[in-house]
Formats: C-alpha cells, structure tokens, sequence
C-alpha cells in the first residue's frame, strides 16, 4: 500500500488556518524538544556539542568534536553519526579537510558538497541547536520518545527539518514502545531538493474511544531513504499536543499498544504514577506543576454536603479550609478520609494536634473558628497524593502560616484508593453540634506541562526547571548544599549521567547512595530523597539533615519551589562576605584609595584589607560599574563577552555578572543565599 504523503500544502496550510478561524482550537503540550542552545565553543564543552537522550545509540553514534577524536569521520558527523549543535558551531569541531555541512562564514567557498548555512528554527534563539544527522542505513530511527496519551483524544505530532545535503525521506510514527511494533505513521515523501528554508510536517491521529490498557506510546522519527550521498539534514521543534477539537483529517488510525511501560524518570525504583517527587530534587511534583481538573469553592452550614468529581486526577486532591466550626471528615470513592470525625476543638474531644505538640485553643493558639484563612493562606490543608498518602497543615494565626497537623486520641487516617487514570470523588460532610459550618476550595489535580526554560522537559521530570545552569535541589527551600546533588555537567560515559541534578546523598547528608537508596519508601514520602524529610516519613527512620531550614521550620515531606523558577537568581553561586579572621587569610596586596593612606607594609593600607586580590575605598566617592539598560546589554557582540563580566542592568535594578561568556549568561546578583559548601 502506498504510504500517504503528509506534507505541507498551500491546501493543508489553508485548511488549517480555516480551521483555526472556524474553531475554538486549542492545543495541551505532551512534550516539546527544540535541543536548547549551544554554548560558544571550546575544546572543553565539545565545541557545543552535545548527546541526546532520544537518539538510539543501536542506529547512530554520537559525532564528538576534535577535541576528544582523531577519527576524521566522527568529527565530521559522518555517515550514522549525529550532534546537538547549533549550525553555525559544526565548522569549529571540525578536523580540517573533506566537509559536507556547513561553515562558519555561509560566504566562504565550501570544501565540497552543498553547505548550507541555517539558524535552528526558533525564532529568536542565540546559538539554538538542533539534531544535526547523517542518515545512511535505511529504516533506522534516529530520534524515538515515550509519552503518555489519554482515550478518545485527537493528537498533533510535528516536526520541522532543514535538508543540507539532498535526497532524503522521512517517516513520523507511533510505535508500541516495547516491541516497536508500528502502531500507525506516515512519509514525508521524497525531499529532492535542498531546503531553502524550514519545512514541517506532522500528522493527526485519534486514540481508540474505548480506552487503551497501556497508555504509553513511542514516537518515532525514522530515516527510510537509502543514504550514501547526501541525506544530511537538521531537525528541530519536535512536539506532540493533545488537541480540543477534531482536525480537518486524520492521517492514520491509532491502535492500542499491547506492552506497557512503567516510566521511572528518575531510577528509584519507584514508577512515576506512584513517585511523588519524579526527578528526585526533593520538591514534589503536585507542586512543580499542577494542572486543576476541577476548581470548586463550597459554602457549606449545618452539615450540608458538598461533593466533588475528579476525573483523572493523576496528581491527587488538595482541600482548602478557610473557616470552620469545628469539625468535618472527607469521604474519597466511598472511604472516610479519617476513622472518626476530625475535631479541632477540645471540649468536644479533640483528635487532632500540631506535630510539635500545640493543641488549638491553647497555648497561645486560638480556637479554629476564631481565626480565618483565604486562597493564599488558607486555615488547614489537605493533601491526597497520588499514591493515597495524606499530608494535613494548619495555621496558628488568622491567615499564617502552615505547620503540620497529626491525628491522636484514638484517630487516624485511611488508607485512601486513589485513581490515577480514572475518575475520583470527593464528599465533604460535617457533624452538626450548634453552630456547624465550612468555606473553603477542593480541586483535584492532575501533571501538567510546565517548560519554562523551552527544553522540552516538564518541571516536575526537569532538574533544571529555570535552566540556570543550578539543579533545582539546591534552589529549593531547604538548603541543599552543591556536593549533595549529581552535578549537571557530567560527562555522557559518567555512571551517573542519567542522574545529572538529582540528591545523591542519604538521610546524614554525607554517604552517597544510588536513587533506591537515598530516597524514602515509606507511604507519606514515597519517592522523596530522605534528605529532605522528617524521621516519621523516611524509610531508615533517622531525620534528613537539609530538613527544616525552611525561614519556617515546617518538619514535612520534601522542600518548597525556592527559587527554581526564577533564572535570575542561581543559588549555585555563592555571595559569602571575605573571610577576615582566623587563618589563613588573603592579605590584600592591591588596592585604590582616595583617603591617602597608601603603604607598602602588609600591615597598612591595603594590606589591612582581609579577604581580597583588590580593595578600592573612598568616603566620598562610589564605585560604578557600566550602566546599561536590557537593550543595550544585547546589543553587546557574543565575541565581546567573557565570564565575570559585570553591569548594572538599568532596566532590571540589579547589579548583573557574566556566568558563561555568553548572551544567556548574565544572572542578577542582588542577596546572599548560599552556604559555604556552595
């Protein structure tokens, strides 16, 4: 049967945009690879060349630059070799001789060959990579991913591609991502040509309604045309987007994976559907990214019931009390959230505390309906997480702070069957002692798509969320210390690559484990790195030495966000005062006074000066770095740059530092937040 060609058409671009017109279209990000960016290259970063996770390594290898080879053909990105590379750095890696990509000047006179000069293809990048192969054998994939996909859904699968050498041919598919088997796909068709610019293509598909027992299939990008001469092309801006509404046409049928998948992103043994912290950083993922499945606030008196439907809730349910009076219970798909009815207040027989002890209504702490909580700060919390586990807060204070709540005096939780893949319901009810009521907000919660640094990795699988260069364990809230994390820059042959920003240490904060090892097992932390956790919720029962350096000491499960989204402020970096005591410190030998007092002796000015290579001091006068504005900052030319280059961004109010001696390097240095270990 002849393949179908799905390439596209003046036709095709018009339908499309009809049905963008036509349509309230909307489209859910799975997943999104645009490669990143290439750093400026040198002999120690591969001349910005990078692996790729995705490429199998059976169909191609990876094309090391000539500062690790002396083999002509891999430097070259040869036949069934690959690079993550920004076009315009091929050149630099090169050993010199026979070249078939392209040249640092597009003008220069190739070698041999076509040598195209192409930009990756998102708009606005400075040095974007893309996947750079050298297609030769036919029917080998050169990029294939796992993803997650729901029943009865229309799916948008692309892909953009840049052909350098002529001919070539490609074909996008859906495979069973245990046997490869082709669960459907499509060609692009012969490409005769060389490109004159960027060209996609994609393919629409529909999950079977029914459902799916395995719901994990395998995109597959593949090479079907005989190589040898030419078929060299760029590919970039793979995505795959769950669609709202019904394309125009589909181009094939979906069938049901027969193998399933259990995805463990981070290697702890423990699947991601029951892990609640997938990367490993020590945050967890209901909080790296949420995405609501149902939002309901609820006004409840006199015992009224309130009721809550879930569907696919893969993350679990989070309740939100903003006043009560005095007591309630949940019931979660026909089980009580507790055995008895959770009193807060002492005359009617509490059964809940504070896990340091307090009690409401005493102590200092006032009764539950004196005090009022909202959205921001809510009165009490609780939290079902996907594998049934249940965390519950409260505050001491109208609108405070939230501290951890056990049940005692004869109460304690249920085992809570929480469905992942189905629907949930949730019923809220109150016993009715006089005055009985509860406001407040539930809203189930399911893994969402959160890409803010455009790697294509959703924060709650990213260890660099921000993509600062600073794993997101050490920019949580609990201080994580640098040699307690597998740094990000390990070398692809390190055993320990795949594990590039997860917490590598146990409890002590000291001896090193694999990801089984330092992660707890226990119901309430499932997953969760045992650094960052109390005694009651880790496996070994001893307390994480990085828990409770909250600014709030809180005693729970995992870390806050910190400052992982914020790329403006890496917490790798350390902004410690010099040392001036003790011994042995730094006499300054250099230094720039206004206050004439120079003297050659250690013991004068600047050698009274403790802790630095240079001192400058005046009473009258300030030291003013260059004051720039974000435009003027970018017009800086990439060659000009260096590392520890310093501005006073104008537009930001903040004093910047040059990290890498590139344009994505500037980070904002305004408070000290690091330990001294960092």
């Amino acid at each position: 049967m002849k393949e179908k060609t799905f390439k596209m058409t003046l036709r095709s671009i018009t339908l499309f945009l009809f049905c963008l017109l036509s349509k309230n279209y909307h489209a859910q990000t799975v997943f999104f690879e645009d490669f990143g960016v290439s750093q400026a290259p040198t002999a120690a970063n591969d001349y910005g060349r990078k692996k790729s996770d995705y490429v199998p390594t059976g169909n191609f290898s990876y094309g090391t630059s000539k500062a690790n080879t002396t083999n002509f053909e891999t430097s070259n990105i040869d036949n069934s070799y690959y690079a993550v590379v920004a076009p315009e750095f091929i050149y630099s890696g090169v050993i010199p001789g026979f070249y078939f990509w392209t040249l640092a000047d597009p003008s220069t006179s190739p070698f041999e060959g076509a040598n195209r000069y192409a930009e990756d293809h998102t708009l606005g990048d400075s040095h974007g990579a893309v996947l750079a192969i050298n297609a030769q054998a036919p029917n080998t994939a050169f990029y294939e991913r796992n993803f997650s996909f729901t029943a009865d859904s229309y799916y948008e699968v692309s892909f953009w591609i840049y052909v350098v050498n002529p001919t070539t041919q490609v074909k996008l598919s859906m495979k069973d991502p245990v046997s490869g088997v082709e669960l459907g796909g499509v060609s692009t068709g012969a490409i005769a040509s060389q490109s004159a610019n960027w060209q996609e293509f994609k393919l629409n598909f529909k999950t079977p309604a029914t459902g799916c027992e395995n719901t994990v299939a395998k995109l597959s990008l593949q090479n079907i045309f005989q190589g040898g001469t030419g078929n060299d092309y760029y590919i970039d801006d793979i995505a795959v987007k769950k669609l709202s509404v019904q394309p125009i046409t589909l181009d094939f049928t979906f069938t049901c994976p027969i193998n399933s998948v259990i995805a463990d992103t981070d290697g702890d043994g423990i699947a991601d559907d029951l892990d609640m912290d997938s990367d490993n950083d020590g945050i967890l993922d209901i909080n790296e990214c949420p995405d609501l499945v149902v939002n309901k606030d609820f006004n409840s008196t006199n015992g009224t019931t309130v009721t809550f439907d879930a569907p696919a809730a893969d993350l679990g349910f989070v309740f939100d009390v903003y006043t009560l009076d005095n007591s309630f219970n949940l019931n979660i798909n026909g089980v009580n959230l507790a055995l008895n009815e959770i009193e807060f207040q002492p005359d009617q027989t509490d059964n809940i505390r504070f896990k340091d002890g307090s009690h409401y209504g005493s102590g200092g702490v006032p009764q539950i309906y004196q005090m009022t909580g909202n959205a921001s700060n809510p009165l009490v919390r609780i939290i079902i997480h996907k594998n049934g586990s249940v965390e519950m807060y409260g505050s001491k204070s109208t609108n405070g702070h939230l501290y951890p709540l056990q049940l005692y005096n004869g109460n304690h939780f249920n085992t809570i069957n929480w469905h992942r893949t189905g629907s949930n319901t949730v019923v809220l009810k109150q016993h009715v002692v006089s005055i009985t009521y509860i406001t407040g907000n539930g809203r189930g919660v399911k893994n969402g798509f959160c890409d803010p640094d455009g790697d294509g990795i959703s924060n709650q699988f990213d260890t660099d969320s921000d993509g600062d260069g600073c794993p997101d364990a050490i920019e949580g809230s609990e201080l994580v210390k640098y040699d307690q994390v597998h740094p990000l820059n390990l070398l692809a042959d390190n055993p320990d690559y795949k594990y590039r920003g997860q917490i590598k240490v146990l409890a002590d904060g000291v001896t090193t484990g694999n990801p089984g090892q330092v992660i707890s097992k226990s119901p309430l932390a499932n997953g969760v790195p045992e650094l960052v956790n109390p005694p009651a919720d880790n496996t070994s029962g001893n307390n994480g030495i990085a828990d409770n350096t909250d600014e709030i000491s809180t005693s729970e499960a995992g870390q806050g966000i910190g400052s992982r989204q914020n790329f403006t402020v890496n917490a790798c970096i350390c902004y410690n005062p010099a040392n001036t005591s003790g011994a042995p410190v730094l006499k300054t030998q250099h230094g720039i006074t206004s206050l004439n007092r120079a003297d050659s002796t250690s013991e004068k000015w600047p050698g009274v000066r403790k802790g630095a290579w240079a001192a400058l001091e005046s009473k009258t006068k300030g030291f003013v770095p260059n004051r720039l504005t974000a435009a003027q900052m970018s017009l800086i030319p990439e060659s000009d740059l260096r590392e520890g280059m310093m501005v006073y961004n104008i537009t930001d109010d903040c004093l910047q530092v040059n990290t890498t001696g590139t344009a994505s390097g500037w980070k904002c240095f305004t408070t000290q937040t690091c330990t001294t270990i960092n």
